[in-house]
């Protein structure tokens, strides 16, 4: 009774016609690296019907930028662009796939004197993607070694306190970058 189950199951899938299969959605963007993206397939006649018991492989034209589940879920892997290829039989699909990850990070200046009591200053960092180009849509996070030395504040200030020398780390995703902050102490207080 199985096999004659099973059978059936394939006969119907096999006299479903399909002229195209449409993807949902056709372009997919990753900025992080643990981001995941379903697609779908959807199989199709010329008269609008759709093919629902016809299986569907997936695969992916350059699997070290991105990974297909066997059931359409897509997983970034490193920076790069490639095509995800859903195939029903001789008729196949391609969806865009962009994996842009920050490579790595610049910061000007990597050493930074402040007097105490000073406004507080601000550093120049820039984002960049493995093939060299600079990402400008990324936001830096930024973070103080000794808090009693300087505080990260507002738009990632940098405000000295009390005299000494730390660090702040800045990382943008996993690309991270540091400032060796020197607060010098303001003669002029008593």
């Amino acid at each position: 009774m199985r096999t004659l189950a099973f059978m059936s199951v394939l006969l119907l899938s096999a006299c479903e016609r399909i002229d195209y299969i449409e993807l949902e959605p056709a372009e997919i963007v990753f900025k992080q690296a643990k981001a995941e993206k379903w697609l779908e397939a959807k199989c199709m006649a010329r008269n609008g019907a759709r093919a629902v018991r016809t299986p569907v492989s997936w695969s992916v034209k350059d699997p070290t930028i991105a990974t297909v589940s066997a059931k359409g879920l897509v997983q970034p892997v490193g920076d790069g662009e490639t095509e995800v290829i859903a195939r029903a039989g001789d008729v196949e699909a391609r969806a865009t796939v962009q994996v842009i990850y920050v490579d790595r990070i610049e910061v000007e200046p990597k050493e930074l004197t402040i007097k105490e009591g000073a406004e507080s200053v601000h550093v120049k960092v820039r984002a960049f993607r493995k093939s060299g180009k600079e990402l400008s849509d990324r936001k830096a996070l930024y973070s103080s070694a000794d808090r009693k030395i300087v505080q990260i504040v507002g738009d990632n200030a940098i405000l000295p306190l009390d005299p000494g020398t730390t660090t702040v780390k800045i990382q943008v995703e996993g690309a991270t970058a540091s400032v060796q902050v020197t607060v010098e102490k303001d003669k002029t207080k008593k």
